[in-house]
């Protein structure tokens, strides 16, 4: 993420805080990210872009033996790091680009929830797909949420407004490094906006190859079953505005 994009989430931090609480974080995200984790007892976690530290106190709460979270925005990490001190937990915070953090030691799991999706470029993508690489043990595991690139946005995505969600582009489709704007609503009605980046699938594909991954694969987003039957969530999942991925560290590597 480059420095501007510390600026603007420093800007909407506590507004970014608040949309945790939109349903589709609890339902889709949420379920969609534990789903692919599994018990992370006795496991190491590495929250690459953290924000205000949400899920890696989720993480910790769920049995992971340690977590440390990084982020490029001082105000996000303040929000954590100010929890933290409420609610001890056990978890640690650095403020720091994603793409240029090497731990002092490997992690179990490295998650990456919309960090991908602030690469411009091919370059920029493969850089923060060698970080989590490099941030992993061999046979270490890498699961991320992103902008959903196969279905990027178009004029059916009014629809989406309904879930405190919406995505506009400029053109449709979008070219290499257009930008994604999100339109968030939260609960209370107040609004706030940031972009991500559109990159192609096969972009994102090249750059874990290269950096390392042998078996990258996207997820759809998935609805926690206990919703499967309320027909709120019919739009959300036929349009899918997001998308779930993992890979694994090759064990010789």
């Amino acid at each position: 993420m480059a420095h501007m994009g510390s600026q603007v989430y420093d800007a909407i931090a506590d507004d970014y805080r608040e949309s945790k609480w939109l349903l589709f974080r609890h339902y889709i995200e949420r379920y969609t990210l534990s789903a692919l984790l599994g018990d992370l007892h006795g496991r190491t976690v590495l929250d690459m872009a953290c924000g205000e530290g949400v899920y890696a106190r989720q993480f910790r709460r769920a049995g992971a033996a340690g977590v440390t979270g990084v982020d490029i925005s001082p105000a996000m990490v303040e929000l954590a790091e100010a929890q933290e001190r409420e609610d001890p937990i056990g978890c640690r915070y650095v403020c720091a680009d994603a793409g240029a953090f090497r731990p002092a030691a490997p992690f179990d799991v490295v998650t990456a929830i919309y960090l991908l999706n602030y690469a411009r470029t091919a370059e920029q993508a493969t850089r923060f797909c060698r970080a989590c690489f490099h941030a992993l043990r061999p046979g270490g595991l890498l699961v991320g949420f992103n902008d959903n690139v196969r279905n990027p946005p178009g004029p059916e995505d009014a629809s989406l407004a309904k879930y405190g969600l919406q995505r506009t582009c400029a053109r449709h489709p979008p070219r290499e490094g257009d930008a994604i704007r999100y339109r968030i609503t939260n609960h209370d009605e107040r609004t706030f906006e940031f972009d991500n980046y559109y990159l192609q699938p096969t972009t994102y594909e090249t750059a874990m190859r290269d950096a390392g991954f042998e078996d990258f694969r996207w997820v759809d987003a998935m609805l926690d079953p206990a919703e499967r039957d309320d027909p709120f969530w019919a739009d959300f999942m036929a349009q899918a505005p997001l998308t779930a991925f993992c890979a694994t560290k090759p064990e010789s590597r």
